[in-house]
């Protein structure tokens, strides 16, 4: 949706609407599932070389789980969303359906944990991922040969 810069009020410009989920144009196989439209109820200010945005942003999505890698549904709704844009010199309009993706995307959790986004969900690979760290953490203590790696600091390095 192009907004021309001149058509912006003193006392701003109320928008509200919907963009379909097509907006986003990401992989099948991203991380993140767009799966409905778009809702916005923004106002936009400009002061001098800047555009303001402030109002409300909200978009359903199934976001993949970083430990299980199973897809969650998580509604995100920002109810006091605000942002800005540079207006470049020669610039007449921008457009909003753009500003709004980016936002989007940038406020969307970057390493989601399903357990985060469900409440009262327990991720399936949690307890594994917990191993995981603990037999990591025993690692150094449980194996090895500690003579070994001090016999190993005793050799000549070659730099002499």
């Amino acid at each position: 949706m192009e907004i021309f810069l001149n058509e912006i009020p003193e006392e701003g410009l109320l928008r509200a609407g919907q963009f379909p989920f097509s907006l986003f144009d990401l992989e099948k196989d991203d991380p993140i599932r767009p799966v409905g439209p778009v809702e916005y109820d923004v106002r936009i200010d400009r002061f001098d070389d800047l555009i303001v945005f402030t109002g409300s942003l909200k978009a359903p999505f199934q976001l993949q789980c970083s430990t299980c890698l199973e897809y969650v549904e998580f509604l995100a709704n920002y109810p006091e969303w605000t942002s800005d844009l540079d207006i470049e010199k020669r610039q007449r309009s921008f457009d909003l359906a753009q500003q709004i993706r980016e936002d989007f995307l940038l406020e969307l959790p970057a390493s989601p944990f399903c357990e985060d986004l469900v409440e009262g969900r327990t991720c399936p690979k949690a307890n594994l991922l917990e191993e995981a760290e603990e037999a990591q953490e025993a690692e150094p203590e449980e194996q090895g040969n500690p003579d070994l790696w001090n016999a190993l600091d005793d050799l000549p390095s070659g730099e002499e």
